[in-house]
This record gives structure tokens, sequence and C-alpha cells, in this order.
């Protein structure tokens, strides 16, 4: 449904909505990582191996919810750092694996533990004390929007001028 004329789409437009708490959420951290010499898409993929410990390309790119060469990029850079080691795959030589080294993972470890220290900080001042059902409710969302088939149906054409 169209916005009505004076009526506000933006402050009511959730994808808006959730990128402007993203934002002002990560101002912070993203002071950190800076200080830390780490980019944004480096932080993506180290967060992701620190959990996962070893991934395709492939599976890295869809965890750090990156493109895929934005993440051969990122990983280029972290092995120069010896953050991460790319070993080739045993079935298939063209594939390979990316695993957190210990330098990596010691780094990632105290990056999240000042994310998290952020984050409450960041929630304890909006007030917000149920983080565990917020997240409940975005993680539903993107379950509901990414296993229900896109409509398809072209909009109608406009009007001639």
């Amino acid at each position: 449904m169209p916005a009505t004329p004076g009526e506000p789409f933006l402050d009511g437009y959730l994808p808006y909505l959730l990128r402007q708490a993203d934002q002002a959420i990560s101002a912070a951290f993203y002071d950190v990582l800076t200080r830390e010499g780490v980019p944004r898409s480096d932080w993506r993929v180290l967060a992701v191996l620190h959990e996962y410990r070893e991934l395709s390309i492939r599976e890295l790119t869809h965890h750090s919810l990156s493109p895929q060469p934005t993440v051969t990029h990122s990983v280029r850079r972290l092995e120069g750092r010896n953050l991460v080691r790319r070993v080739q795959g045993t079935d298939d030589k063209r594939q390979r694996f990316v695993s957190i080294t210990k330098g990596g993972d010691l780094l990632t470890a105290t990056l999240v533990a000042e994310a998290k220290q952020l984050e409450q900080e960041a929630l304890r001042r909006a007030n917000l004390v149920d983080l565990e059902q917020l997240a409940l409710g975005l993680k539903q969302l993107t379950i509901g929007v990414t296993e229900t088939p896109h409509d398809t149906t072209p909009l109608p054409a406009a009007p001639p001028d």
C-alpha cells in the first residue's frame, strides 16, 4: 500500500528501521574495528570462522552475508595477517576451505567480547531488556520471508504521462 501524501513512509518501514538500528548499535563497535585495523568485511569473515572453525568459500559467503568476491578479498587480507588459512579440498582440488588460526581466534574472541559489551550498553540505554524475544522475532521473520516464495506478479504499469 503506497504511503498517503504527508504520511511518513520510512518511520514505519521495517527494513529501514532495522538498518537504522544496525547503524546506531554498530557505530561504537566500528570504531573498535578501525582501531584494530579490521575492515567490517574482514570482521564478518572472522566472526563466522570463530563460530564454525572451518568452511568452504561458498559456506563462508553464505554465513557472512557477503558476496563471494568480498569474502575472497577478505580471506586474502586475513591470510596475509596470519589470521586465517586456506587449504585445498581433498575430494575436489578446486575447492578451498578456510579456517581460523590461533591468532585469528584470539583477536576475534577479544572483539566478540567487546561487541557483546557494547551491545549490552546500547540495549540498556534503550531500555530494551528482552533481547532474546527480539532476536527470536527477527529469526522467525527471516525464516518466514526466506521460506515463502516471492510473489512474481508484475506491478501494474504506470499510467502514461
